[in-house]
């Protein structure tokens, strides 16, 4: 079994399609996401608990050193996701830029269920440190 390395900037370019990772959204993930946020729905996973955790699944796909800005998102919420539902994001990468020591990257993410159904899209945009 061969393990895949988080892959650099430089290694990264646009229509890199990175490896999807799935992840269930488990009650306590929830739970914890919800009482800090104040949500009133148990039953579901907020919208954006299921951005965030999209977003933080891309930690283990490429590298992300310390000084890193997530700049931006746009999400679409196509459908509501049931608490302890499995899940799927893919990712790939949109946009690179780099002028000077700015490094910018747009990573374009699909969330999908575990029939495949998409339930929430949409963009993602961080700027990395100046390599050393």
């Amino acid at each position: 079994m061969s393990i895949e390395l988080a892959a650099g900037y430089d290694e990264l370019s646009p229509g890199h399609e990175f490896p999807p990772v799935a992840y269930e959204l488990d009650a306590e993930a929830v739970e914890a996401y919800v009482e800090a946020v104040g949500a009133e729905d148990r039953a579901h996973v907020p919208p954006l608990a299921v951005a965030a955790r999209a977003i933080a699944s891309l930690g283990d796909l490429m590298e992300l050193p310390a000084g890193t800005i997530h700049a931006s998102q746009d999400f679409e919420f196509v459908a509501l996701v049931p608490v302890g539902a499995k899940v799927s994001c893919t990712a790939s990468v949109v946009k690179k830029l780099a002028r000077g020591p700015m490094r910018m990257l747009t990573l374009e993410l699909v969330v999908s269920d575990e029939n495949g159904v998409v339930v929430q899209r949409g963009r993602s945009t961080v700027v990395l440190p100046e390599a050393s």
